[in-house]
């Protein structure tokens, strides 16, 4: 089974880290206030990062067997 929870929060961050991108695009922004922003992006694109690497890690698992499996199924006939 897929994890929803995980699926859910990881577009919460990418749809945090667009808002921060605009917010800081639109140069209305103060200088505490950009960096503040600017430190809040990088915790999340690093959190985002993450997760994909678990989630590529997760395909590699669930991929490696396949090809093994396939050979030896090859081998029977």
């Amino acid at each position: 089974m897929t994890e929803p929870n995980k699926t859910i929060d990881f577009e919460k961050k990418l749809n945090a880290l667009e808002k921060i991108v605009d917010d800081m695009e639109s140069g209305s922004l103060s200088l505490e206030d950009s960096l503040k922003f600017f430190e809040d992006g990088i915790k999340i694109t690093r959190e985002c990062q993450q997760a994909l690497k678990d989630a590529e890690l997760k395909v590699e698992t669930l991929t490696s067997g396949i090809s093994t499996h396939e050979k030896s199924d090859a081998d029977k006939t």
